[in-house]
């Protein structure tokens, strides 16, 4: 991948394309962000360049050219590295068992499927999306000790055709502990010219002891001008000031923008039983609230676990109304003027924590196959006291 296939993040990239021409690559590097801002596509396009056999560099005030330097492209390293099918790139990722590999899962025997993955969404990629594409959804997948000591032995060997031998591990923050461990002294003393890259997206769960070696690459959001622009290259049709209320929405993540703009149907569902489910948990009228309850966890796991997403952006474009009277996808697609002017009002900076805590909670219950029922009708009462502790 290149560079300037990414979404934004120009100077980020100048950073790293620097550090490279100056020869300070660390052999052990952190790239942590949500994958939407592209955490692995900037991964994914620092080793093709830093294996570049012809690097372009480029006069930054150019017209129209933002990027310091990239990757040519075509050289046999990046057309290798582009595809994911370099002899010296090696990587892990969370995997389970499936219809495919229905004992002992690992990385190794979903390579084929994970380049597809990756090479079609251009780098950015999901946990949910990535176990979409392997058909198992409902499943909590792991890197696993294999396919750490599968690693291990992958770098003790020689580098084939480059410089160096990489390794990507992909959401590290779902090794298991036998593998972290496993993979510590790796990446505290690895063999001559190893390079490996954590790209995660959760840092607090990695092991300290990890962390401590390795250098930090923070991504941050992608600019909104970018990803305005970006949005409306790939949908042409749509009227850009409504791209750009999309890209202020997602809040510099172009997974969220785009999900934003391929589920706009499903968002109107949404959209309804939200309204019909704030007033209902507001006045606290428990049997009209059961029922809606009951609309809501007969949705399935999935779709609850998005309309969570979506009630949680919901709730963070109302602190941004609030805050700088910002109006966005989420709020116009109420359909009632009445809820759209008065409800906002409701999330401020005395409940918006508390409640963004709670949906969060219920997330990772709801991932974890809790009763839906149960789940939602506690999550209203939650709801309901901090929209009157406002």
């Amino acid at each position: 991948m290149q560079f300037k296939e990414i979404i934004g993040q120009r100077q980020l990239i100048n950073q790293l394309t620097r550090i490279i021409d100056d020869g300070k690559v660390s052999h052990a590097q952190l790239f942590v962000g949500n994958m939407g801002y592209g955490t692995l596509s900037l991964a994914l396009a620092y080793i093709q360049y830093l294996n570049c056999q012809n690097r372009q560099h480029y006069t930054i005030d150019d017209p129209g050219r933002q990027l310091a330097a990239d990757s040519c492209g075509e050289c046999p390293s990046c057309k290798k590295f582009n595809a994911l099918m370099h002899s010296d790139l090696h990587i892990i990722f969370p995997n389970a068992a499936t219809k495919k590999v229905d004992k002992n899962p690992s990385s190794e025997d979903f390579q084929t499927e994970f380049r597809e993955y990756v090479t079609a969404n251009k780098g950015y990629c999901s946990f949910d999306g990535w176990f979409h594409k392997l058909g198992i959804e409902s499943k909590q997948g792991i890197i696993n000790v294999r396919d750490g000591r599968e690693l291990i032995r992958q770098l003790s060997l020689q580098a084939y055709e480059s410089k160096y031998k990489t390794a990507i591990v992909w959401l590290p923050e779902k090794m298991n502990g036998e593998t972290a461990n496993k993979l510590l002294k790796t990446i505290e003393e690895p063999s001559g010219n190893t390079l490996i890259l954590l790209v995660a997206e959760e840092r607090e769960r990695l092991l300290s002891t990890i962390i401590s070696r390795t250098q930090p690459i923070n991504v941050h959001g992608i600019d909104n001008t970018s990803l305005a622009e970006h949005l409306a290259k790939e949908h042409p049709d749509m009227p850009f000031d409504e791209v750009q209320k999309i890209a202020l929405a997602a809040e510099g993540n172009f997974l969220t923008a785009s999900e934003y703009i391929s589920q706009s149907e499903q968002r109107k569902t949404f959209a309804t039983l939200f309204v019909n489910w704030m007033r209902k948990l507001f006045k606290l009228d428990i049997a009209p609230l059961a029922k809606t309850v009951d609309e809501i966890s007969g949705l399935g796991q999935e779709q609850e676990k998005q309309f969570l997403r979506y009630v949680l952006n919901v709730m963070r474009a109302c602190m941004l109304k609030n805050l700088a009277g910002a109006d966005s996808p989420y709020l116009l697609s109420f359909g009632d003027e009445k809820f759209s002017a008065s409800f906002p009002k409701m999330i401020t900076v005395n409940n918006i924590e508390k409640i963004e805590k709670d949906i969060n909670e219920s997330l990772y219950n709801i991932s974890r196959n809790a009763n839906a029922k149960i789940t939602f009708m506690a999550l209203s009462f939650a709801i309901s006291k901090s929209l009157k502790n406002r």
